[in-house]
């Protein structure tokens, strides 16, 4: 008689084959990854474009009620211009407040002081969403004690105040029309000589007064990551600027950078710091809206002669095809 032995075997994964499991699962969730943040990243754009759709939206209401655009900012200048002395400080963003759907800060708002003193503490160091890029770091905070690079000067404040990663188009520098680094502009200009975006210091234009086309013209853009100092290719450690705070003179002074980012005045108009100029951390550009409150992408070859185009609302400039 034959009697057949039944053997107890194991089936399981031997070590070779855990191995090469390990290595595909490790190649497919390599292959996955890029596809992953590119989808993150196209979804953070569409929310940056977002708050730039809404911050224009909120720039064209207030122009239906108060019949001009805000202005970039009131409060004085240098000592050069003593007609502005006396004046206290408000940035583009306190006057938007209401248009925001912010009306409870802008009811404890105090425009009796400057943006920066002790009673509106309260107000400009909360944080708005709807001022902040997805991209950048969220909820970041400017100390007052903090030294900021010079240009652009500025007295330190006593206090904290919540950023922001927009910015108005407040002027485009003569020093770029000297150098013909920009082409001459009949356009208006203001007190220092310096040619008007839609948001000048201490005055304020209508909708009817950018003859150059609300859709050619610029009104506020991206100025990502203050007030950390970003050149292209990564932050400068321990530097600081100002005009980071959405309360802030929060105003784009367009005097072009090198390409590096380490110096003014150049052809780069976006991405190559972040010290009063176009810059993002998307990749290949930065979001503006335009006076007519369509969002387009900046692309990061745009050079200052035609950004400079792009920023003046009654240059009778000929817009190029980049």
């Amino acid at each position: 008689m034959l009697t057949c032995l039944r053997t107890n075997q194991r089936h399981g994964f031997t070590l070779v084959e855990l191995l090469v499991s390990i290595a595909i699962i490790g190649i497919l969730i390599a292959l996955l990854l890029p596809a992953v943040q590119a989808a993150r990243e196209a979804a953070r754009r569409t929310a940056c474009a977002n708050n730039l759709k809404n911050l224009g939206l909120a720039s064209q209401n207030y122009h239906d009620n108060q019949g001009t655009f805000p202005p970039g900012a009131v409060g004085p200048l240098t000592p050069a211009f003593p007609q502005f002395a006396g004046l206290t400080s408000h940035g583009l963003g306190t006057f938007l407040l209401p248009y925001l759907e912010q009306q409870p800060l802008a009811s404890q708002y105090r425009w009796d002081v400057s943006w920066s003193d002790p009673p509106n503490q309260p107000v400009v160091n909360v944080q708005l969403k709807i001022w902040q890029c997805p991209s950048a770091q969220a909820n970041r905070i400017m100390d007052g004690s903090l030294t900021t690079v010079m240009p652009p000067g500025g007295n330190p404040f006593d206090g904290t105040a919540a950023c922001g990663d927009y910015a108005g188009m407040g002027s485009i520098d003569r020093v770029l029309e000297q150098s013909g680094l920009i082409d001459p502009s009949g356009g208006p200009r203001d007190p220092r000589g310096y040619l008007e975006g839609v948001f000048p210091v201490n005055a304020a234009r209508r909708l009817a007064d950018i003859l150059d086309g609300s859709s050619q013209t610029v009104m506020i853009a991206e100025c990502a990551g203050r007030p950390q100092l970003w050149r292209r290719g990564g932050p400068v450690p321990n530097t600081w600027l100002t005009g980071g705070p959405w309360a802030s003179r929060n105003l784009f002074f367009g005097r072009g950078a090198t390409q590096d980012g380490k110096a003014f005045y150049g052809s780069c108009a976006v991405n190559c710091t972040n010290d009063r100029e176009v810059f993002s951390f998307h990749p290949s550009g930065a979001y503006a809206v335009f006076a007519d409150g369509s969002v387009h992408f900046l692309k990061a070859n745009l050079d200052i002669r035609n950004f400079a185009r792009l920023v003046t609302y009654a240059g009778g400039e000929v817009v190029g095809p980049d």
